[in-house]
């Protein structure tokens, strides 16, 4: 087992000792209740009266740093809630009796909220707390709380790892600089997630750390960085609170990262970006809650998706290519999906220290006292050695071709995406025909000693239930079935949510209100879709008609073609597909049509034609699935997840659709995500004008999942 980083007592004990006081150490869990000294036994009552409110701080508001960061946040408290509002702020404030004497003096003053923004201002604040327990106290970056006062802090080292991307892609010696405060788990955590970033992006470079041991002496800060630049470093990144770093490196002709604001305002675009602070998003918050007496003591921990922090923008240095890399990883923060710290990770001296499929907890991040590999410097601590993990062997079958560009090309991308994120063995059989031969390599992947097999079609299902009674060890996972064991799993996607909101862009697109389907077979997934389609194509376009064309198969090339060319001899002017090649997508273009792509984005196949397509990300599940298969957490609960949880979306709306289009979109698909709409709501009439869901009525997921009959609007029959 990996040991423990550091227990809570080494971390408060490292602060006395290094320091009399910091500012801005890790907000460190305490397995001990505070204490206030006096107690209050009640929580503060509600504000009727303006609520005055005064905000402490440990340097000058004018250091562009993290004074000035918390003095927009207080700036915005006032913007946002006016004269229902009173503020106030000291600067310069020392850690120590000077703290305790101004926070108890505001509290005297009759100030109701008092935030104390630095960590040395700690034991003061709970001290005044327990003598004025009708106020409430919050304090920035501490650990103990009380009834009336609570403890916030940010994952600053969220947008630390996005803005290591940016210096590991524009280093060109891969040697970086970072002028760091004090060797304490906040900056240490912010040091680590840097490098992650820089050597996820270049695993050549280095990140050369010196240590200043203070958070605000521009002169020192200078001196660190000009040290690292005779080192020969050629981006300087820093955790300190004044812009001298990033002069020092503009002055040496070299580039930059800043922190706590966007801090090119001084420096101009030598400085790449910068992790920033959005403390009013939290103020503000808090003095709601207290207005409408809500507001409850908490331990606070936002991250980027609470827009407590962000990146400041690029500088026009920033290639595209560079910018994209980043947006791919805060989305993937953003998600849930994936943070920082998720394993692997090696430690300074090469060991393992986190491995594959592991995330580290809030508390070992809280506690983290030792260097990831990349960084050249001293840290307090040694990296945990973590034991090695057997990787499961993972196996998928896929129906089609991988290279189709349909539903085999979107289960293989998610197979990459396994292997990127977790580094496990993975094999694949592709065109594996449903029947004996499924039979035959499902079968045979266990013999082989795969751990994990994940079936990607639905005539699979008995072939995968029939095996796994032979292989109870194994783990199996059906796509599209509703067959399982106690070793069989089944997942599918909420397909139908996609194929609404591109139903949308159909309906707003065609002119002769005929819309033409291409349809696999007559069961309830294509069914549904097909529903879905036509529903989001009428919300917006009442006389559509949906023609629907069926095939037979999920991929024949020559099928799908001559089912596009009937549909254009119908005269539709949109197609939309649910089979698996693009012939579609290439006859749309060749007549100047327009086409509703499937399972992946390929917009190079009909640049003209493509209006949009409901796409899968089929690794998010699979990440999940062996995820759950390594922590001895899987079960075989069916999952059916959707535009929520990220396993699918729909693909980039085309440049040529009208803006109010693509915004219509965007409005339904947030109302999906939040859970505020669905597709299947009533009223709905079948498609010989029987109401089938009453109005006001959500069909179950029981309901969707048999669905036997096509809405209005629709013209045809489900074949026999």
């Amino acid at each position: 087992m990996r040991r423990k980083i550091l227990l809570v007592v080494t971390i408060t004990a490292l602060c006395a000792l290094v320091l009399s006081g910091c500012p801005k150490p890790s907000p460190t869990p305490t397995t001990e209740a505070p204490k206030a000294t006096t107690p209050p036994t009640v929580a503060p009552t509600p504000i009727a009266k303006k609520l005055k409110i005064a905000f402490v701080y440990v340097a000058p508001i004018g250091d562009l740093g993290w004074t000035w960061a918390h003095e927009q946040g207080r700036l915005m408290v006032e913007k946002e809630l006016g004269d229902k509002v009173e503020t106030t702020y000291i600067e310069n404030v020392a850690e120590g009796p000077d703290a305790e004497r101004v926070i108890r003096d505001y509290a005297q003053k009759g100030y109701d909220v008092i935030f104390t923004t630095s960590f040395g201002f700690m034991d003061p604040t709970l001290t005044v707390a327990g003598e004025f327990p009708d106020k409430y106290f919050m304090h920035c970056s501490g650990y103990k709380t009380a009834e009336n006062m609570a403890t916030y802090f940010g994952r600053m080292y969220q947008p630390r790892f996005l803005s290591g991307l940016v210096a590991g892609k524009m280093t060109q010696v891969n040697k970086i600089g970072y002028v760091a405060a004090y060797p304490i788990p906040e900056v240490v955590r912010g040091i680590n997630a840097f490098t992650l970033g820089v050597r996820t992006a270049n695993p050549e470079a280095t990140v050369h750390v010196v240590w200043t041991n203070t958070w605000f002496d521009p002169a020192l800060e200078k001196e660190a960085a000009e040290a690292l630049l005779d080192q020969g470093c050629d981006i300087i990144a820093q955790h300190q609170d004044t812009t001298e770093p990033q002069k020092a490196a503009q002055a040496r002709g070299k580039l930059s990262i800043g922190y706590d604001s966007d801090m090119s305002k001084f420096v101009g675009d030598t400085v790449l970006t910068s992790p920033i602070w959005n403390w009013g998003v939290y103020y503000v918050e808090q003095v709601k809650a207290i207005l409408d007496g809500t507001w409850k003591t908490h331990q606070y921990w936002g991250g980027m998706k609470d827009g407590i922090v962000d990146l400041a923008p690029f500088s026009p240095r920033v290639p595209d290519d560079v910018k994209k890399l980043v947006e791919e990883y805060k989305q993937k923060i953003l998600s849930g999906e994936w943070d920082v710290f998720y394993g692997p990770i090696k430690g300074q001296n090469g060991e393992l220290s986190v491995p594959a499929g592991a995330k580290m907890t809030d508390e070992e991040m809280l506690n983290m006292d030792w260097f990831v590999e990349g960084v050249v410097g001293e840290a307090p601590g040694k990296p945990p050695v973590a034991e090695e993990v057997k990787l499961p062997k993972v196996a998928f079958v896929y129906v089609g071709p991988t290279g189709d560009f349909g539903w085999t090309y979107a289960h293989d991308q998610g197979r990459k995406y396994l292997e990127e994120q977790l580094g496990v063995e993975t094999a694949y059989s592709e065109l594996v025909a449903e029947g004996p031969d499924a039979n035959r390599v499902i079968r045979d992947y266990a013999e082989k000693g795969y751990n994990v097999i994940f079936a990607t079609s639905f005539g699979y299902m008995d072939d995968v239930i029939e095996v796994a009674a032979e292989y109870p060890d194994i783990i199996f996972e059906h796509c599209t079935g509703y067959k399982t064991a106690d070793n069989v799993g089944i997942y599918d996607g909420r397909g139908y949510q996609g194929w609404y909101l591109s139903g949308i862009v159909a309906g707003k697109m065609t002119k002769n209100n005929k819309l033409g389907y291409i349809a696999p077979y007559p069961i309830p997934e294509v069914v549904r879709n097909m529903n879905a389609f036509t529903l989001g194509a009428r919300s917006v376009n009442p006389n559509v008609e949906v023609h629907p064309i069926w095939i037979f198969t999920w991929v024949d090339p020559v099928k799908e073609r001559e089912a596009a060319e009937a549909l254009v001899d119908l005269g539709v002017d949109v197609i939309a597909r649910e089979s698996d090649s693009t012939e579609a997508d290439k006859l749309a273009q060749e007549k100047g049509l327009y086409v509703v792509g499937y399972n992946a984005y390929v917009p190079d196949v009909a640049p003209d034609a493509l209006l949009t397509a409901p796409i899968w990300h089929w690794g998010v599940f699979y990440k999940k699935a062996v995820e759950d298969v390594m922590n001895g957490t899987w079960t075989n609960t069916p999952v059916w997840w959707g535009l929520k949880e990220g396993i699918l979306d729909l693909a980039p709306i085309a440049d040529f659709v009208p803006d109010d289009v693509k915004a219509l979109v965007e409005q339904k698909k947030q109302e999906i995500i939040a859970g505020t709409f669905d597709v299947f709501v009533g009223p709905i009439n079948d498609n010989t004008g029987k109401l089938r869901v009453a109005d006001g009525v959500t069909m179950t997921d029981e309901e969707k999942l048999a669905f036997d009959w096509l809405v209005e609007g629709v013209v045809g029959e489900i074949p026999k």
